[in-house]
């Protein structure tokens, strides 16, 4: 579900016409193509995105739009995306195009090449277990690669290492207060909830000081955000899309995959037989979901998981403390 659908058909749709998808692939390729079709892809929360086919057997292309110009979280993925491609194994959109003054579609505008098959979460129900785990050791194998990758200080992968933040606590912790801001504004949880998640708040500067390495992590993998396709009937990982791309602790990527599915025993016990599993890595992991839960009751007020979620990972830390 998008959560910005309504603006989005407001402000870009009436912009997806052929003559001006034509000259946006065109600027990306180099060349004159004609756009011939569209189709709105899922998994985007924030912006919109479409699948473009081409006339005269040209590559199919995807562009994300956000209705925003000078989009600063676009420009940003462009980047990123161009980092994980110099820099990692990890398969990835190949950006080709960054347009962000508006003046073909209104907002800001990335073309990417079109990754070969479908989200991971319509595809990974009709694989039969065999099939599952091989998907799984396949995640587990990129995000063990990517981990490999270590430096110092916490922020963008964009930043050299004077420029990020020393402390992992004084990156991380802005996003959690933004959050708690958030869901007490909207008044979506009992009060109760609030005063105890305010409590175990003070504790955190002490639980998340992990030292100085970072992880380079993707920050951002879910089933939404991992694209499958087949080999000779063998499902593959193709592409991960999103991708935030942060220097961070190694347990936040984890508790992600966790939270939505994505790391289960399996993954853990390939993962954690290159690395070691730290003493502080479970009660990170829950600090790190409470905040997720919380964000997604501000999205989703009425889905059950999370509110639960978020109970579950106060009580974790609660008796941590």
């Amino acid at each position: 579900m998008n959560v910005m659908e309504q603006i989005l058909k407001k402000k870009i749709d009436p912009f997806l016409t052929m003559e001006n998808l034509s000259l946006i692939g065109s600027r990306a390729s180099g060349r004159e193509i004609r756009a011939k079709s569209a189709g709105i892809l899922s998994g985007g929360c924030w912006n919109r995105v479409i699948e473009v086919s081409f006339e005269n057997d040209e590559p199919d292309l995807v562009y994300k739009i956000n209705p925003n110009r000078e989009d600063k979280r676009l420009i940003r993925e462009y980047g990123v995306l161009e980092y994980f491609q110099r820099n990692t194994e990890m398969p990835v959109p190949t950006p080709y195009l960054l347009d962000s003054s508006g003046e073909i579609i209104p907002g800001s505008t990335m073309v990417m090449k079109k990754i070969p098959g479908r989200v991971m979460y319509h595809i990974i129900g009709m694989l039969n277990r065999k099939a599952q785990e091989a998907v799984t050791e396949q995640i587990a194998h990129y995000v063990v690669g990517l981990h490999k990758t270590r430096s110092t200080g916490f922020g963008g992968v964009e930043l050299p290492e004077q420029k990020r933040v020393e402390s992992w606590a004084e990156f991380w912790l802005p996003r959690f207060d933004n959050v708690y801001k958030d869901i007490s504004g909207k008044k979506l949880v009992p009060d109760q909830f609030l005063e105890a998640a305010a409590r175990v708040r003070k504790h955190f500067p002490r639980m998340l000081d992990i030292g100085r390495e970072s992880t380079l992590t993707n920050y951002d993998i879910w089933s939404g955000n991992v694209i499958i396709d087949f080999n000779q009937d063998k499902p593959y990982i193709s592409g991960f899309i999103d991708i935030p791309g942060f220097w961070a602790d190694y347990a936040r990527e984890l508790s992600f995959m966790e939270m939505f599915g994505v790391a289960d025993k399996k993954l853990y016990g390939i993962y954690f037989t290159d690395y070691d599993r730290d003493p502080g890595f479970n009660l990170r992991k829950n600090i790190y979901n409470l905040k997720m839960h919380m964000k997604h009751i501000t999205m989703y007020p009425n889905e059950y998981y999370y509110r639960q979620g978020a109970e579950t990972c106060l009580h974790v830390i609660e008796q941590a403390i």
